[in-house]
């Protein structure tokens, strides 16, 4: 009589096998939405800067048009605080 391996032990190699798999892709999506988490703050971060400098440079081209049409810009001195 010929040995056969028993369908226990090629079934459990499988099993392990399926298992290991299934653990590295876990962690491979636990480590993409991490990244994906660090990327999001980044671009919220992106976007509040953008914001500022859309402001400021608003407020420039305000200037440089008052600039070109000869208003006068206001000095430093002519704006008084809030309690004069």
């Amino acid at each position: 009589m010929t040995e056969q391996p028993s369908p226990g032990d090629n079934g459990t190699d499988q099993l392990a096998a399926l298992q290991q798999q299934w653990l590295k892709m876990q962690e491979s999506l636990m480590h993409l939405q991490h990244d994906q988490q660090q990327m999001h703050e980044v671009l919220l971060a992106q976007q509040q800067e953008i914001g500022r400098l859309n402001a400021n440079l608003a407020k420039v081209n305000g200037n440089m048009e008052r600039l070109l049409s000869g208003e006068e810009m206001p000095t430093p001195e002519d704006d008084k605080p809030p309690h004069y």
